[in-house]
């Protein structure tokens, strides 16, 4: 999805996602455009149905947040084809004519081959009706939504990968919310015989601790590690790793909602609290982007978990609930969040670099008017070597 907020207003107003690239890359911007005339628009690529939408003597744009969550509903492509290569279009299903409808029930992001598809009817071939349409967004919308939950297990699934956390009650509450028949997972038998649960599936409480003995440690690992997978096959999980974006990211999350976040994290330890918890402050700080969670190190799955991955500096995933999500004053904003696991970083699970995906998205590299600036105001990101000093503060 782009970053750049001259393509968004562009898309908004019907322009496919290249030729918005194309003319911000010229140092078009919104307010530019519509002080030409209806010629030059044409000469510059936009359609006859596009230039009034430009010039605000048609529809109104569609509102910035809705466009956002539709685009990443859909991943950014065509719900029809799929075909990440094609440049998309943000389409009414029900023409805005007669809808008077920007919701996103009324909205399908289409390639500019099925967006013509959707404005001809043939007599001979299946023609894209409405009804069609929606069919085509709901079942990729569906797919989309089960995507990420399938990537971050599909990665656990390598011998090199490993979950260094499980927030052991918290998983636990969610995998019964959901209606997980607990006794019935793989590992719940040997859990059971190592001492690591109750024969209905509770978690044995214990002081200190909660991996030790390889027997009890080993079957605990696997009994949790299929109960997360079990649980989050039931819920809706969204791997955010390459949108930490101040501009979107609160649109596209909620408090409640279970995100999965990697990168570069700084664990700090907390002062002792007397109750024999060893609890760690985890956070993530890119882009005007902070996340925050605390949890306990005792729950680490392994000695080396908790003498080496969660402490410092980290490459990490973590699964997380957003709790709250709030702007200070200078911009930044600020997800509290609950951990329920922590897992070894994974190349397929992140994949932008946050500098040169800004660069790409024309937010820095060239100057930019104050109309492109509204939303961003860019950062080094850890991720490419340079971490923010404010981390050790």
């Amino acid at each position: 999805m782009t970053r750049n907020p001259v393509e968004r207003a562009l898309m908004a107003r019907g322009v496919d996602s290249a030729l918005a690239r194309k003319l911000r890359e010229e140092k078009w911007t919104l307010a530019k455009l519509q002080l030409q005339r209806p010629e030059k628009l044409l000469e510059l690529g936009f359609t006859e149905s596009v230039v009034p939408k430009i010039l605000g003597k048609s529809r109104p744009p569609i509102p910035p947040d809705v466009l956002i969550k539709t685009l990443y509903d859909n991943r950014w492509v065509c719900c029809v084809c799929r075909d990440a290569e094609r440049p998309v279009v943000v389409h009414h299903i029900k023409s805005w004519a007669e809808s008077r409808d920007h919701s996103p029930a009324n909205l399908a992001v289409l390639c500019s081959i099925h967006h013509g598809e959707a404005h001809s009817t043939h007599a001979l071939e299946l023609t894209l009706t409405a009804d069609r349409l929606k069919a085509e967004k709901a079942v990729w919308e569906q797919d989309v939504s089960r995507l990420d939950p399938l990537a971050i297990f599909k990665a656990t699934q390598l011998m090199s990968c490993q979950w260094w956390y499980f927030n052991h009650l918290r998983v636990f509450e969610i995998a019964e919310h959901v209606g997980v028949e607990i006794t019935q997972l793989k590992g719940f038998q040997g859990a059971l015989r190592n001492g690591a649960c109750d024969d209905e599936g509770y978690l044995c409480s214990s002081e200190g601790l909660v991996y030790v003995g390889q027997a009890r440690s080993l079957s605990l690992y696997r009994y949790m590690s299929n109960m997360l997978k079990a649980a989050i096959e039931h819920t809706c999980v969204r791997n955010i790793s390459d949108d930490l974006d101040r501009g979107t990211l609160d649109i596209l999350v909620t408090p409640g909602d279970l995100v999965f976040v990697q990168g570069s994290y700084h664990f700090a330890d907390m002062p002792p609290d007397g109750s024999g918890a060893d609890m760690v402050r985890g956070r993530r700080s890119v882009n005007k982007v902070e996340i925050t969670f605390v949890f306990d190190r005792n729950e680490g799955t392994s000695g080396s978990a908790r003498s080496e991955w969660l402490l410092g500096v980290r490459s990490l995933g973590c699964l997380l609930r957003a709790n709250k999500l709030e702007r200070d004053l200078k911009g930044t904003l600020h997800i509290e969040a609950t951990v329920l696991a922590i897992r070894s970083a994974h190349e397929e699970l992140k994949t932008r670099m946050y500098e040169i995906g800004l660069y790409q998205s024309g937010l820095i590299g060239h100057e930019v008017e104050d109309e492109e600036l509204e939303d961003f105001d860019p950062d080094y990101d850890e991720d490419d070597g340079r971490i923010d000093d404010s981390l050790y503060s």
